[in-house]
């Protein structure tokens, strides 16, 4: 169904010099953590302890105190200064990062991790908040799959290569710490190049109360129910992402008797089949945001966990397994962080994905403490462990479908085009990607909604005559995408559907008379 292409999605302006920007900044992060958790258990010796989570949790802290100054800057000024102010300030951490290696101080190199987790924090709104600005609605999907994929490569080789040159150089630290200023240098040089983007034109006063944004954010959130979706689904993929990585060390030692290299692959396996999902998602969901992917990717998700638990004691099964589940959550996650740029109104943005990394947050903490619970008091192994949150994962997703059956029509309708198909869409710059339209199809048989559905970028509604609706091998479908049924020679039923078809256009929905 795409009429687009990665290499076009590159070449739109400014795209590639973001590109550039994003993945360094992502390889700075992970290559820090990687090189002070080294430097730190080298130097404290018997006391290193605890360090290894120290350093995470110091990293994830910003993302919880300073999440709403981070979004009320995006709101009000330029995205693209923003990410070359943060920039400028990644080279000044790494000046630090460096001075703390020549001191050989653990305390500054906790608290150049710090900084950084507070640079990622104000970057990150800008981030994505700078894409639906940056690229016509056509290519924000597949942007997304560029953006995660990229994320994610740079966690695999900032991680992965952190430990290799800690390994030669850990003896002269300092030419560590002058890569990582080298990094970030043209980090900071690339960010020139990113797409000039006005202000949204916010004017809102900078509260001082950290959380008063993010509280904001929340009711505003709450007051749109597919945005408080989105967002939960999104915290739900950190959370999960999370808790798998916590359990890989004892899934790794207890079951599969591995080394701490062979440990650490499993995670780069994980990341390499999220990159992978998430460039598939950006492909699949053609030229506008496709929800039929997220329950898609969710069931996937549940079963590759139950795969997961069942590989051991095999390391190629766990690697494939490891691939599956990290596919499954690209194509989870892409559509969701597409949808929560796509649907955000333009003078908050920021402040909703600043609160959206809030959430986050709260989910990767939360995975922490279900880990802990799952492990010590109630000792349970950890593939059993990891095959209870992947019962609860299709579970969840099967109630969450029965509860919104608007997305059970729009998986439907997706595996049956994606399926059966390949559509070639015709004047698609006429459909509206934000608000409703009536439309009106001349069509030949009932594949023809379906077809409709999946080539629109949001829910349709369609009006069709009753003697159809009331057919009783069709209706419980027509019920789904819940239809409009009208009887042409009942007037009174005619003013009821064209008042339920006027409802359905207030609520946004496209309304299609078939």
């Amino acid at each position: 169904m795409a009429t687009g292409h990665y290499a076009e999605t590159l070449r739109q302006p400014g795209f590639l010099a973001f590109f550039n920007t994003q993945f360094l900044g992502a390889f700075n992060d992970n290559f820090l953590k990687m090189v002070v958790s080294f430097v730190a258990i080298n130097l404290a010796a018997k006391n290193s302890d605890g360090y290894v989570e120290l350093i995470a949790f110091l990293f994830i802290l910003p993302s919880a105190l300073f999440s709403g100054y981070a979004g009320h800057l995006a709101d009000v000024y330029s995205k693209r200064a923003i990410l070359i102010a943060v920039k400028i300030f990644e080279i000044a951490i790494m000046v630090f990062a460096c001075g703390a290696f020549i001191a050989a101080n653990i305390q500054m190199m906790l608290a150049a991790v710090f900084l950084m987790g507070l640079h990622a924090a104000f970057f990150s709104p800008a981030k994505y908040g700078i894409l639906p600005e940056m690229l016509p609605d056509k290519d924000l999907s597949r942007g997304n799959g560029l953006l995660e994929m990229s994320t994610f490569m740079a966690i695999i080789l900032g991680t992965s290569l952190g430990g290799a040159i800690f390994s030669v150089w850990k003896h002269n630290l300092p030419l560590i710490g002058l890569l990582m200023i080298a990094i970030a240098a043209v980090g900071m040089y690339t960010s020139l190049g990113i797409a000039q983007v006005p202000p949204s034109g916010a004017a809102k006063l900078l509260r001082l109360n950290p959380f008063g944004e993010i509280f904001d954010g929340l009711r505003r959130l709450r007051a749109d129910r597919p945005l408080w979706l989105t967002v939960l689904g999104i915290s739900y993929f950190w959370f999960l992402g999370a808790l798998v990585n916590i359990n890989i060390l004892s899934f790794g030692k207890e079951l599969l008797h591995l080394n701490e290299f062979h440990i650490g692959l499993l995670g780069t396996f994980l990341a390499i089949g999220i990159g992978l999902g998430s460039l598939a998602a950006g492909r699949l969901s053609g030229d506008h945001v496709e929800l039929g992917l997220v329950p898609l990717g969710s069931i996937c998700m549940g079963v590759a966990l139950a795969l997961v638990a069942w590989s051991a004691p095999s390391y190629p099964r766990t690697a494939a397994a490891f691939v599956l589940l990290g596919f499954s959550a690209g194509l989870f996650a892409v559509p969701l962080n597409a949808l929560l740029q796509q649907r955000s109104g333009k003078e908050e943005k920021g402040q909703l994905i600043a609160t959206n990394n809030f959430m986050n947050t709260i989910g990767i903490a939360l995975a922490a403490g279900v880990h802990w619970l799952m492990q010590a008091p109630l000792q349970l192994a950890p593939d059993t462990i990891v095959l209870i949150i992947g019962l609860l994962t299709i579970a969840g997703t099967i109630t969450v479908l029965y509860l919104l059956p608007d997305y059970v029509v729009r998986f439907i309708v997706w595996l049956l085009t994606h399926t059966l198909y390949r559509i070639k869409i015709v004047g698609e710059k006429n459909i509206p990607v934000h608000g409703r339209a009536l439309l009106v199809s001349n069509h030949v048989s009932f594949v023809d909604a379906l077809l409709i559905g999946a080539c629109l970028p949001d829910f349709v509604r369609f009006m069709l005559h009753r003697d159809y609706y009331d057919l009783k091998a069709l209706n419980w479908f027509f019920r789904l995408m819940r239809s409009i049924p009208v009887s042409a020679n009942n007037r009174r039923d005619i003013v009821e559907s064209l008042k339920r078809a006027r409802n359905e256009l207030d609520k946004g929905h496209f309304v299609c008379i078939f």
